[in-house]
């Protein structure tokens, strides 16, 4: 009889327990073709081998022999009854997806890096004591009480023992963390193991905590990426961007659903803000406008975060977003280029165009004889009510000075305007700046040189858009009761 062709589940098994470790797919597919335990005539091994594991761990559930560990990385089952435990930590070193996604206001690990050696020394009562006599003092909705100022709260609300605790947290930190937000710097290195806890309660930090401390992009920082869904926010936007949170919330919700307790869209959106801004501060993603896109750093930690002990192959996937980010910024670059040398008639009639897109009603180009400072005039709808709002537009190179601002402020009456916009090509002074919203005065809207390009893509004005059809591969069409091949 024949020998039964071997599968790529069964050469994985065997590449997996020579490596000790869980391999990126597209590796454990190169390790496999060298070592001859499978041949394929197709051009993307990696691609076969991630869709045989990917299906094979779906369907299976704990049956199977493979556990999803990290974006198209997989280890195998029998390593979790093996794995090491944390104390005091719920901390999987294999079988990530089983974690639940379950820290609140969850910081920047900036932030968390300049907290942990603060705590080191103070008990853990210490902690739950200053958090409730914050939360005594925090006040109602009609008796609300400012926190932004430690240095005016914490002599003001808090005594003895808590105001010393504050007082360290605020100044060690240099400012990093306020005393009155500390939930999710609280939850995180405790359920983390970051901190140990020794007599009397002391805390200290942990191995594992100062590894965090030590290796920005280190084996901690990966697992709690990956526990705390930053890694998925992370992919999400390698695949979907330039989006908004918006755009990210339900395939967001979606991943919460399977990884987390979480069910209520309040809660959905701030756990997804809090670990897009963890990103933001990381240079991991970017931000223009509402829109989130993903850096070449960003890119460069999914690789890290596969498993695999290179770079791997590039993902198609990410390449595409990286060009089509590339083109973008190119298209925009050309667009100043062009602002810049339009005639000041025609960039007028150009911000017409721009308003009229934006909803505004009744747009017209005052007449160049007799414009008083307004080059644009439109209404438009705040709610139930239509107002008239005036615009000054500025084709410049250098910054716009306050002078320009008053001087359009003092114009609205003329127009029966209640609000104004100053739109330019270059930026504003920051006295320019300050002086946009002054308190009892009416608000003059600033729109520099990249915020109006930004406006001019969002609404469609000088840029066509193509769309590209981008293929995927989805392992659920065949998930069944058949073993895999075998």
């Amino acid at each position: 009889m024949a020998k039964d062709k071997p599968t790529f589940a069964d050469a994985a098994e065997k590449v997996l327990e020579e490596a000790g470790k869980p391999l990126r797919a597209s590796m454990i597919a190169t390790i496999a073709i060298e070592k001859g335990l499978i041949s394929t005539e197709g051009k993307t091994p990696g691609a076969s081998m991630e869709a045989s594991l990917s299906v094979a761990a779906k369907t299976k559930g704990e049956a199977s022999r493979f556990v999803r560990t990290a974006p198209r990385t997989y280890g195998l089952r029998t390593w979790l009854a093996d794995q090491p435990t944390v104390e005091g930590a719920a901390v999987p070193h294999v079988e990530v997806q089983e974690q639940r996604i379950r820290i609140p206001h969850f910081p920047t690990y900036a932030q968390q890096r300049a907290l942990l050696p603060v705590l080191a020394g103070w008990r853990r009562e210490d902690m739950i004591q200053l958090r409730k006599d914050i939360v005594a003092a925090t006040g109602s909705v009609t008796a609300n009480v400012d926190w932004s100022d430690p240095d005016e709260w914490i002599p003001q609300r808090l005594k003895g023992n808590n105001r010393e605790l504050a007082a360290a947290v605020w100044k060690d930190t240099n400012g990093l963390v306020n005393p009155r937000h500390m939930v999710g710097l609280w939850l995180l290195p405790r359920n983390y193991g970051l901190l140990d806890e020794g007599a009397g309660g002391l805390l200290a930090v942990s191995a594992r905590g100062q590894e965090f401390i030590d290796e920005l992009e280190g084996q901690v920082t990966q697992e709690i990426d990956e526990a705390e869904g930053v890694l998925f926010a992370l992919q999400l936007v390698a695949q979907q961007g330039p989006a908004s949170s918006g755009e990210l919330r339900e395939p967001w919700k979606e991943h919460l659903e399977g990884a987390s307790l979480i069910r209520s869209d309040a809660a959905a959106r701030q756990y997804l803000y809090c670990r897009l801004r963890n990103l933001l501060d990381r240079g991991l993603v970017d931000r223009s406008g509402q829109k989130y896109s993903v850096t070449d750093a960003g890119l460069a930690w999914l690789r890290t975060c596969g498993g695999n002990d290179g770079p791997g192959e590039p993902d198609p996937t990410q390449q595409i977003t990286k060009l089509a980010k590339q083109q973008k910024e190119a298209v925009k670059e050309s667009m100043k280029a062009v602002l810049h040398e339009m005639d000041p008639y025609a960039f007028e009639h150009l911000i017409k165009l721009l308003l009229e897109a934006m909803g505004y009603q009744d747009v017209e180009v005052t007449s160049p004889s007799n414009d008083k400072g307004v080059d644009v005039v439109g209404q438009i709808e705040l709610g139930i009510t239509s107002v008239k709002e005036v615009v000054q537009v500025k084709r410049h190179k250098r910054n716009i000075q306050r002078p320009k601002l008053d001087a359009l402020r003092g114009s609205l009456h003329r127009f029966q305007a209640v609000r104004g916009t100053i739109i330019t090509t270059s930026g504003f002074s920051s006295g320019a700046e300050k002086a946009a919203f002054e308190h009892g005065a009416a608000p003059i809207t600033l729109i520099n040189g990249d915020k109006l390009v930004e406006l001019l893509t969002q609404n469609g004005i000088g840029v066509k858009k193509r769309k590209v059809e981008v293929w995927e591969f989805d392992p659920s069409a065949f998930e069944g009761d058949e073993d895999e091949g075998e």
